[in-house]
């Protein structure tokens, strides 16, 4: 069962970011440590500089990620329901 979630992808709208998250370290990183930033400060005071800076990045590199972190959200959003 493992395996099988393991090849798990769910599939997102590709107008939502600008570079797939899923296809590097940087954007897995990205990825994962919003949701805990997100979960932990509120998304009103979460900002890409402040993730640059936890996930050891420039603020521009998130940027060629997602437009904004309304874009980020929408992208969580629709990953966590399974929309694409």
């Amino acid at each position: 069962m493992d395996q099988l979630l393991q090849n798990l992808k769910v599939q997102i709208n590709d107008k939502i970011f600008v570079k797939d998250p899923e296809s590097s370290e940087l954007g897995q990183r990205i990825i994962s440590n919003s949701i805990t930033m997100i979960h932990e400060m509120g998304f009103e005071q979460f900002t890409f500089k402040k993730l640059g800076k936890l996930i050891g990045s420039n603020e521009s590199s998130i940027y060629r990620y997602f437009e904004n972190k309304h874009k980020l959200l929408l992208y969580l959003t629709s990953w966590y329901w399974g929309a694409g």
